[in-house]
């Protein structure tokens, strides 16, 4: 079949529904808290640190438990009782290290001679692990992305030597290195580097969304401000992050 060719330009879409969103940051900064702060927010609990929160949150301590989310969120939009505005991994660092633990597993399987000699993805024969985690991990994400409501991950802080053919700085960014990293960094419309500072004995935490040779960071659009000082008022923080959307 012939591709028929666009008569008309696509429209902006700033609909909450479609953001993918990232936030990184130090631990402790109020980065769950803040997604929280959406009353009709889903916590994939990957990671412990949501117990003074009151949020809806389903445990994953492994893949299988990925796959039974998944299956009772397809379940809940087929029979029209999907009620989620945002569906937050918390943390992704530990959603990857699931995914990581299935891949070996399979590998273990497939390559049951060599089973005992592969634990981690480098091990995997032909250099095939990091591939296969790769894969498994834009597959999940692509799952996702056909519920009704926007995505987003919380992920830890790195500091990291960046080397290119002139300079050579540090830059902080997601924990998570390599081609993965650089692929959930690619997935998201906004990436949101939440930095805190003290000052006296107040906590000062202001949200980039510029890229900085120091920081990674982004907001498709524009839409969210770059340089956002947040208040001591978490509430009133979300609820101006989310009428920047339609």
């Amino acid at each position: 079949m012939a591709i028929a060719l666009p008569e008309a330009k696509s429209s902006i879409d700033k609909r909450f529904i479609s953001q993918k969103f990232a936030m990184i940051g130090a631990a402790g900064i109020g980065k769950s808290e803040f997604f929280a702060q959406d009353e009709n927010a889903l916590f994939i609990e990957a990671e412990a640190g949501l117990n003074f929160l009151s949020v809806y949150k389903l445990p994953m301590r492994d893949y299988s438990d990925l796959r039974e989310i998944y299956s009772a969120l397809l379940e809940a939009v087929k029979a029209k009782k999907f009620n989620y505005s945002i569906i937050v991994f918390d943390t992704i660092d530990r959603v990857i290290n699931c995914l990581n633990d299935e891949v070996v597993a399979r590998a273990k399987e497939f390559y049951k001679k060599q089973a005992n000699e592969i634990n981690t993805i480098g091990d995997i024969p032909n250099g095939a692990g990091w591939f296969k985690a790769k894969e498994l991990m834009l597959k999940t994400l692509k799952s996702f992305e056909q519920f009704p409501c926007a995505l987003a991950y919380i992920g830890h802080l790195s500091t990291k030597r960046i080397k290119d053919a002139t300079l050579e700085y540090d830059k902080n960014t997601i924990s998570i290195g390599g081609q993965m990293g650089e692929e959930l960094l690619a997935w998201t419309d906004h990436t949101l580097y939440v930095d805190a500072t003290m000052r006296g004995d107040k906590i000062i935490r202001t949200v980039y969304t510029k890229p900085r040779q120091s920081i990674e960071a982004k907001s498709r659009g524009g839409v969210v401000p770059d340089c956002w000082q947040w208040t001591n008022d978490m509430r009133e923080n979300y609820l101006k992050f989310r009428s920047l959307f339609d």
